[in-house]
C-alpha cells in the first residue's frame, strides 16, 4: 500500500494519493461509509466493479476503468472486488471542483465514470497509468495529471472556508456560523452545498460520525472500548443518540461495525451469508 500527501500546489486540493494491490479475488462485500469527501478511483484493469445504493430493493450497477465517488450522505454498497492494482486520490473538502470542473452538489450520492466526466481523456488516463510498471511511477503520473487539471485560482469561498476551519468542526451550530459569515441562511447554505456537496448540517453530522469511526477502528485492533465512552467523546447526547445516528449513516449498529483494518475505518465488511448471497444474486 502506498499513501502520501502530494507536493504543492496539488496539496491544496488533494488530501492524499494512494495505490493498493489485491492479489486475490475479494469475496466479501462492504458498506462504504461517508467521509464528506469526493474520491477518484482508477483500477488498472478492465474488470467491472459493482456498487449499489442502500434500500429495500437493491439494484447493482458496475463501473470500469475509473470513477468519481461524489460526497455521500450515507453509506453505499460495494460488491466483491477483482484482483489487481488500484490507484486513487482523496480530495480535500470543498476543493474537488478545482480539478473535477463541476460543482460538488452535482456529484452528491453519485458515482460518475471518468469517461462521463472527462470523455476520451479519462479513458486515455486509465490506459496510460495501466501501462506503467512501477507503483510509485503510477502515483507520480496521476499526480502530474491532476496538477494539469487544476483550475486557478485554487481558492475556496471565504464563507465556506470559515465554516470548514478545524476549530469550527468540533460542535458547530450552523446558524451561528452562518451569522458570522454575514450571509443570509439561504445564500450560505447554497454556497456551502455547491462547494462541499452536502448541506452544512449534514456535513457536520458526517464529520462527527467519521471521528467515531476512527476511534472504533483503533479500539477494535487494541481490544475494544465502551460505546458510551465513544459517544461521549464525539459529543453525542447519549449512547442511544449515537447508535441511532450510526445506523442511519452506516447501515449497521456500532456494535456490529467491522472495519478490515485500523486504517480502513470507512469500510464495513459484510460477512458472507444468506443475506449477502441474496443481494449479490440480484445484480445478475
Amino acid at each position: 500500500m502506498i499513501r502520501y500527501s502530494p507536493a504543492p500546489p496539488l496539496d491544496a486540493a488533494i488530501d492524499c494519493i494512494w495505490l493498493s494491490q489485491r492479489r486475490e479475488h475479494c469475496q466479501h462485500w462492504e458498506h462504504m461509509l461517508p467521509s464528506g469527501k469526493a474520491q477518484l478511483v482508477i483500477p488498472l484493469h478492465d474488470a467491472p466493479i459493482q456498487w449499489a445504493s442502500p434500500g429495500s430493493k437493491i439494484e447493482w450497477h458496475s463501473w470500469t476503468r475509473g470513477v468519481i465517488h461524489g460526497p455521500q450522505a450515507r453509506y453505499y454498497l460495494a460488491g466483491p472486488k477483482p484482483p489487481g492494482v488500484v490507484v486513487g486520490a482523496s480530495f480535500r473538502v470543498g476543493m474537488a471542483a478545482a480539478i473535477l470542473g463541476v460543482s460538488l452538489d452535482e456529484l452528491r450520492d453519485r458515482h460518475v465514470s471518468i469517461e462521463e466526466l472527462w470523455g476520451y481523456r479519462g479513458l486515455e488516463l486509465h490506459d496510460r497509468l495501466a501501462s506503467i510498471r512501477e507503483p510509485m511511477d503510477v502515483c507520480r503520473a496521476l499526480e502530474t495529471e491532476l496538477i494539469a487539471r487544476i483550475r486557478r485560482p485554487l481558492l475556496i469561498h471565504p464563507a465556506v472556508g470559515y465554516a470548514l476551519r478545524p476549530e469550527g468542526l468540533g460542535s458547530p451550530r450552523v446558524d451561528e456560523i452562518q451569522r458570522r459569515t454575514g450571509y443570509s441562511p439561504r445564500h450560505f447554505i447554497e454556497l456551502f452545498h455547491s462547494a462541499v456537496g452536502l448541506t452544512p448540517k449534514h456535513f457536520y453530522r458526517v464529520q462527527r460520525f467519521s471521528g467515531t469511526l476512527a476511534r472504533l477502528a483503533r479500539s477494535s485492533s487494541e481490544g475494544g472500548t465502551k460505546l458510551a465512552d465513544v459517544a461521549f467523546a464525539a459529543g453525542y447526547a447519549d449512547q442511544a443518540h449515537f447508535s441511532r445516528e450510526f445506523r442511519q449513516l452506516a447501515g449497521v449498529a456500532p456494535s456490529a461495525y467491522c472495519p478490515p483494518a485500523a486504517h480502513s475505518e470507512h469500510h464495513h465488511v459484510v460477512t458472507p451469508g444468506k443475506k449477502a448471497s441474496r443481494l449479490v444474486h440480484r445484480r445478475a
